[in-house]
């Protein structure tokens, strides 16, 4: 028994910073979101309407589909063809783990919850660890790691884009290359690829971002250490498992619109790193160009801005009274030896900075540079429109400058600590507006109001087994997952959904085609009012009913 007390007392003395730090994530979790959304059977939050509708009713679609290999596909959701999870933003993961375990869940089980609280103690247990790395004391690094939970880059994603509320994905990259002298060779191989495996199957943004980061400290290593084999086996591990992962989840499997347009709407603004887009009580929102360009959001928080702005005139005073005083010495005496990952910090920051930008950069609602890149690299560009999320890792950076400078500046480490504590006090104080929106949205219960209420729905939902959609309704999201929510519960299938990068647009048309030159008896065909003109078919019966018309084989 003793020994057993000894061993779990040199656990905790181990890793009680990132534990502390994870337990701290999750009631920061609960305080935010209330403990709602962690019932499993409780899925009303999900249905009514945006993205998580989306995410919610992917996961169902697959949950209901039979297993095809790629393990990913479903024909459930754009039937007759095979569409990967992965383009229903589902947490591909999850949704692959918890298909296998389907005839053990109950009828109605959602994951999105369960998701959000291991986001967010994941966030606070890399975060400490990361802050551990530079500051030494615990109880600061464990402090501090909540700037990292309450980041509004994280909450802003958390339950609008939930598989992009995972960038603990990005923290962890940063860790590894940190700590990457603590690693042998082949861990330090194995630790990326599963890096690579972890990208590919939660959010397929993180790919490109986790890989800038890997590489930007793979070179700083290969600068250092000249390890070529070591550097190169990390980096080919890293796109062998993204690749292997993708193609498993089903991501190669149907043909997608690569470019869908709209690069240079979503992008980084030049006001990015000081305009607080509604995550601010003190400082003003400024101007933006592009209807997306909260995808550009990269506000670190005024608790942050303040330890910057505070630090950056203590430096300014030091050079202009040309004399360094005792804290500048030590931070001069602190740093010296840890300039080896400069290369890397700056490489991250100017291509994160470069892609984020897109090939418009702007400057408040105005373009300033309309960049002259070839076509060709614009259109592949396009796979990833949305280039302002490419500023995260930028912002993570500089919350941890800013505690870098300031255990430097601080000798004592008492003051230090409540320095930050003080700096969290503000941040979560001018975000406050922003967290009680979450906390009325998702703490209170919600109500799913079902708008498919004429009782025709009830006599075919025991003799139809599958819906298409004539008309175009993948745009009227209301009528779109009102009907797929129907078609879930009653274990039929539907022809058309909103998936990312338009995946599988071309077999689904063809398919529809193909449908109506011989329409099926087990088959509700929909349309909008407006599209009464394509209602001619002679076998067919029509009927109006919840504002679309529907059409039976007679």
């Amino acid at each position: 028994m003793t020994q057993i007390l000894k061993e779990k007392a040199s656990y905790w003395s181990k890793n009680r910073v990132w534990l502390s730090a994870a337990a701290l994530g999750m009631i920061t979790f609960i305080c935010i979101y209330g403990i709602r959304v962690l019932n499993v059977t409780y899925d009303a939050w999900l249905l009514n309407g945006g993205d998580l509708s989306q995410h919610y009713l992917g996961w169902c679609f697959f949950r209901n589909s039979d297993w095809f290999f790629p393990v990913g596909l479903m024909n459930t959701i754009a039937y007759p063809n095979h569409v990967s999870v992965i383009f229903t933003d589902s947490i591909p993961l999850l949704a692959v783990i918890f298909k296998g375990l389907r005839a053990l869940l109950p009828e109605t089980f959602q994951y999105f919850g369960i998701w959000g609280i291991l986001c967010f103690g994941l966030q606070g247990a890399f975060g400490a660890l990361i802050l551990r790395h530079y500051l030494k004391v615990e109880i600061t690094a464990i402090i501090g790691s909540l700037f990292f939970v309450i980041a509004p880059i994280v909450i802003y994603r958390m339950f609008m884009h939930s598989a992009l509320g995972g960038q603990w994905l990005l923290l962890f990259a940063f860790l590894m290359g940190l700590e990457r002298d603590k690693f042998s060779p082949v861990k330090k191989v194995i630790l990326w690829s599963i890096l690579g495996f972890l990208c590919g199957s939660i959010h397929l943004y993180f790919v490109p971002m986790c890989g800038l980061i890997m590489c930007a400290f793979l070179l700083e290593e290969l600068i250092q250490k000249k390890n070529l084999f070591t550097c190169l086996a990390a980096g080919a591990g890293y796109c062998f498992c993204v690749l292997v992962t993708i193609y498993m989840f089903g991501g190669f499997s149907h043909d997608h619109q690569l470019d869908a347009g709209g690069l240079g709407q979503f992008s980084f603004n030049i006001n990015g790193l000081v305009n607080p887009q509604g995550w601010s009580r003190l400082l003003p929102d400024l101007p933006l160009y592009g209807d997306g360009a909260g995808e550009g959001l990269a506000y670190a928080g005024t608790g942050i801005l303040i330890l910057l702005a505070v630090a950056g005139i203590f430096f300014i005073f030091s050079v202009i009274g040309n004399r360094i005083n005792k804290s500048g010495m030590k931070w001069y005496a602190k740093t010296r030896g840890e300039n080896r990952n400069c290369i890397a910090y700056i490489l991250i920051c100017v291509l994160s900075l470069v892609i984020s930008f897109s090939h418009k950069l702007a400057l408040g609602n105005h373009v300033i540079w309309d960049i002259p890149y070839p076509d060709k690299m614009v259109s592949l560009w396009g796979m990833f429109r949305s280039s302002g999320r490419f500023i995260w890792p930028v912002v993570y950076i500089l919350i941890l400058v800013a505690f870098v400078i300031w255990d430097r500046i601080l000798s004592n480490k008492r003051t230090f600590a409540i320095v930050i504590c003080a700096a969290l006090a503000v941040q979560i104080w001018d975000s406050f507006p922003q967290l009680k929106i979450r906390n009325d949205e998702f703490g209170k219960e919600q109500l799913y109001q079902e708008n498919l209420k004429d009782e025709h729905w009830e006599e075919w939902a025991g003799d139809k087994e599958h819906i298409v959609f004539v008309s175009y309704i993948v745009e009227n999201q209301g009528l779109l997952y009102s009907l797929s929510n129907y078609a879930v519960k009653n274990n039929m299938t539907v022809n058309n959904f909103y998936l990312a990068h338009s995946a599988a647009r071309s077999d689904i048309n063809k398919a529809l085609e193909e449908e109506l030159t011989h329409p099926q008896k087990n088959t509700l065909y929909i349309y909008k009012m407006d599209d009464e003109n394509l209602c001619t078919q002679p076998e067919m019966d029509y009927i109006q009913i919840d504002g679309i018309i529907v059409g039976t084989v007679k």
